[in-house]
């Protein structure tokens, strides 16, 4: 397994989102996400790294590198319209499932020296209630070079 750094899995995941239809990338980082406009929010995506650990029990060395479990998320508000917020809260969910299968279809580049694992998903309303706000966790196990 060759190393990959953490900007290019990042990039990786974000080019599978932008296939789905729909999907844009937001233009702000990850923990700054919800300052996108309510007229462009819509599937507005971003794709975070979390948490970076080093599995045990592993040479550690510049010629061997360090095999990581990664923490990704992806993260997306889905518009509730106000008529018709039980019809939408499916169609977002719809949405979620769309992205869990992109990630997780073993396919070249997204998954060229990777593995990737879904772990879970979670929601959350806005406090207006126009938008469900979804993200989504992966781990992700690779190698990087030191």
């Amino acid at each position: 397994m060759a190393a990959v750094d953490l900007s290019t899995i990042r990039a990786r995941f974000s080019a599978a989102v932008k296939t789905l239809s729909g999907f844009t990338e937001s233009r702000n980082p990850f923990d700054d996400f919800n300052r996108n406009p309510n007229t462009i929010a819509q599937k507005r995506f971003s794709v975070g790294i979390g948490r970076v650990d080093a599995l045990e029990e592993q040479r550690q060395s510049a010629v061997v590198g360090i095999m990581c479990s990664t923490q990704v998320f992806v993260k997306f508000p889905y518009r509730l319209r106000p008529k018709d917020q039980v019809a939408d809260y499916d169609n977002g969910m719809d949405a979620v499932q769309q992205v869990i299968a992109k990630c997780t279809v073993r396919a070249a580049p997204l998954h060229t020296d990777i593995q990737i694992f879904f772990r879970g998903f979670d929601n959350e309303i806005t406090d207006s209630g126009e938008y469900i706000i979804s993200t989504l966790e992966f781990s992700v196990q690779h190698q990087i070079s030191i």
